[in-house]
């Protein structure tokens, strides 16, 4: 007896029917969601594995870093040092620098007397030697041209001569009032 084709379809499950369809269409979803909960129930320790291996990358790449880190750190801070002394070190220079400044420009009278007193040696030792010498001679002892080795012996005589002038004067009135004194005192 032959049977009918919705029967026939029942017993060979194909497709022919609109029921048939979807109970294939739901079975293949739900073989298809096994299918994906078993991959992801194998691709478990593939993810953590995964994830062990990122962290042991990242903290082999920290450890490396850590090095380059410290380093630029100590960069940092002696570079932050040396602008600090270098700071400390200009201050302490333009505040010797004012009071060399400061220094040279205003002497003590005992300085003051002992360079008058060697300034006036060094003129007369010049002209003791102009006296015996020539400007030629002289210039190369001091270094400089015939024509400044004249030119500082004039100067030096100008200068024992306004002093001796100074000089004779001095005891000259020194003279005037003795006599002045002892005038008074004859009488």
């Amino acid at each position: 007896m032959a049977s009918t084709s919705h029967s026939a379809s029942r017993r060979s499950l194909r497709p022919h029917t609109t029921p048939n369809v979807r109970e294939n269409a739901r079975r293949q979803r739900e073989r298809l969601l096994a299918r994906q909960t078993e991959l992801e129930a194998l691709a478990g320790p593939i993810h953590e594995a995964t994830d062990k291996l990122s962290k042991l990358e990242a903290t082999v790449a920290s450890r490396a870093q850590a090095p380059l880190k410290k380093i630029e750190r100590l960069e940092q801070t002696r570079d932050r040092r040396i602008k600090k002394i270098q700071e400390q070190y200009a201050a302490k220079i333009a505040e010797i620098q004012q009071e060399m400044e400061a220094g040279t420009e205003t002497l003590t009278p005992q300085e003051r007397e002992r360079e008058s007193s060697l300034l006036r040696e060094y003129a007369e030792a010049i002209v003791t030697f102009s006296r015996s010498a020539s400007a030629s001679e002289l210039a190369p002892l001091l270094g400089v041209s015939t024509r400044e080795a004249k030119t500082l012996i004039m100067q030096a005589k100008a200068d024992l001569g306004v002093a001796d002038a100074a000089e004779s004067a001095a005891p000259a009135s020194d003279d005037k009032q003795d006599d002045k004194q002892t005038v008074p005192a004859a009488s």
